[in-house]
Formats: structure tokens, sequence, C-alpha cells
């Protein structure tokens, strides 16, 4: 019997047969595809996101690490305390005040007093205040804060020789 066009051919591995010997490294292309989809999404937020901030002279910072235990170790020695506390707004005026006392609770009055506050997330933000002195050991500064939210107050007093400072995380309204 001849072969008759009125019949076609049929091969046993049409259609879907004939894709399931090939289904294994299909799968490994798709499980392959996934992992690189999703971690171009997290590089494309991570360099998004990144503020760029980052230590500045981080070397000459390490190597002065020993003078600052040394110097930390003298200011636990001197024993001096603070409260700080900003006023909310007032004519778009914020007020700072710190009260500074001995180890005994004595005001501490005379200190040269300078308060910085950095902004931890945008570089450019920061405020440089000179506290005046209010007596009974209390220095207040008035300022404009460019946005709300989360701050760090840097403390610095001095009295002739003697230096103190302090940091603490702020969240003003």
């Amino acid at each position: 019997m001849a072969p008759s066009s009125v019949h076609p051919f049929r091969n046993p591995r049409s259609g879907i047969a004939r894709f399931l010997p090939h289904w294994v490294p299909m799968l490994f292309i798709g499980g392959f595809l996934v992992v690189i989809a999703v971690n171009a999404t997290l590089i494309f937020f991570a360099e998004d996101t990144f503020s760029g901030l980052e230590t500045e002279n981080a070397y000459e910072r390490g190597l002065d690490y020993n003078t600052t235990l040394a110097a930390e170790t003298a200011q636990k020695r001197l024993g001096w305390q603070y409260r700080a506390a900003i006023s909310d707004v007032a004519d778009g005026q914020r007020t700072l005040s710190v009260r500074m006392t001995d180890q005994s609770g004595n005001p501490l009055d005379g200190l040269k007093v300078q308060a910085y506050l950095v902004r931890p997330s945008n570089d450019g933000m920061d405020v440089s205040l000179a506290p005046k002195s209010a007596g009974d050991g209390r220095y207040t500064a008035q300022f404009a804060l460019p946005a709300p939210g989360q701050w760090e107050l840097r403390l610095v007093a001095r009295r002739g020789d003697v230096a103190w400072q302090q940091s603490e995380r702020l969240f003003v309204k």
C-alpha cells in the first residue's frame, strides 16, 4: 500500500508530547529570570534611595580613636549632666533649652555652650546655635528648623580648658 495524501502522517510526538522532555531546562530558565528580575529591582531601589552620606575623613577619625576614648574617660570623671528640650513652633521660631548641672545636681553657670542640630538623613540642613546663659544653669537659643522629623542634638560645653560634649536623637514635630 502506497502512502496517500488523504491521511496525513501522524507523529506520535507532536503537540504537548513534544514539549514535555524540555520542561526541566525551561524551569531553570524561568527560575533564573525571576532571580534576575528581583535583583534588578533591589539594585534600582538601592541606588535610587542612597543619599550619598558617608563619614568625611574616615581614616583620620579612625587614627584619633584612642584620643577620643581618653577624652570620654575624662568627661565621665567630670560628671556633668544635662537636660535638653526643643519647644513647639511659635511664629516660625523654636526655642532650645538646655540645663547643665554637675555631679551633685548644682547648676553650672559660666559655660560657653555650642549646640548643633544635625539632620541624619539629609546633608545641608544642619543648624548651628550658640545658646546664651539664662541663669541657674539654663542656656537658651531661638532658631528656625528647616524641617520637622528626626534630628541629632550635639552639645558642646566649655569652661576654660575643660571641654564636655554629648549627643542625643530627638524627634521634632
